[in-house]
């Protein structure tokens, strides 16, 4: 969460390790291999069956002797080919180099509490009603019924990671420190606001929005739009490196606490912990 919101607490710390597990890397011209993180249940079969390759395959790219033992939260490397990578759709930003972008959806999970409606949930989750309506076959939003299960489509993670790595490039930055910085604001879920009133997979705070759109970006900024939001907190923070002369440390900081607070407090304990978690997972996506 950008601009001085050291406020934030827990409840977004622990999202990390919560979070959806993602798949990190992304194909830079349709043919690379991808990355993928293991969940628990998965073995090499389950995996290659969801990318059309093979179990032999993902052993022989990973050197793995044993290919029957995988352990949960390995990162394996997936090759793949034009056939077996998911068919993605151009973005709408031509100015990066080319980074095609899947389009399809994750869906969620929520149950209806009392008082709940397709527009406080849609609220909630950071969609639309109307989507909801749609993915659910619900023709009267205002009637639902207390414990009824509401699907809810969210970003995949594949369409989070292009267009991380899509502005990364646009902005001259090292695409594993966003992915990183990304990952420990939100676990690339566009659908998460925090209590503070952060939003999506960069955590921009209204202010920061407003600020980006007007002094950076120079047009209108909606952080409830995944492209608006990850190309507002990528140019946010290529704003801050610049402004901190170059020191990915200091500017991550800045990102977390506000630049002048770290200039006039120094790093806050939080702050030291929250620029070390995102420069190790600088360092895991640049595998």
């Amino acid at each position: 969460m950008p601009a001085g919101r050291t406020n934030r607490r827990a409840t977004n710390r622990g999202r990390s390790a919560s979070a959806l597990i993602v798949v990190a890397a992304m194909a830079a011209a349709g043919l690379a291999d991808v990355g993928y993180v293991v969940a628990p249940g998965e073995n090499l079969a389950t995996i290659a069956n969801k990318y059309g390759t093979t179990p032999q395959a993902i052993a022989q790219a990973n050197h793995l002797a044993n290919p029957s033992v995988v352990l949960i939260g390995t990162h394996l490397r997936i090759p793949t080919t034009p056939q077996s990578t998911p068919t993605p759709s151009p973005g709408p930003v031509p100015a990066p180099p080319p980074v095609r972008i899947p389009t399809m959806a994750q869906v969620v999970t929520y149950t209806v509490k009392s008082g709940d409606n397709l527009t406080v949930i849609a609220g909630h989750f950071n969609v639309t009603p109307s989507a909801l309506g749609s993915v659910n076959g619900i023709t009267k939003p205002n009637l639902l019924r207390v414990g009824q299960v509401i699907r809810i489509p969210v970003p995949s993670p594949a369409a989070v990671a292009a267009l991380l790595v899509r502005y990364s490039r646009l902005y001259k930055l090292d695409p594993a420190l966003i992915e990183g910085l990304a990952w420990q604001e939100s676990g690339w879920q566009q659908h998460l606001i925090s209590e503070a009133g952060a939003v999506g997979v960069m955590q921009i705070m209204p202010e920061t929005g407003r600020f980006t759109g007007v002094n950076i970006l120079q047009r209108s900024v909606n952080t409830a739009i995944l492209e608006h939001n990850v190309e507002a907190g990528v140019a946010f923070f290529a704003y801050l490196l610049q402004q901190a002369k170059g020191d990915q440390q200091l500017a991550v900081a800045g990102y977390y606490q506000g630049l002048r607070s770290v200039r006039q407090k120094g790093m806050f304990a939080e702050t030291k912990r929250y620029v070390a978690n995102v420069m190790a997972l600088k360092q895991r996506f640049s595998l």
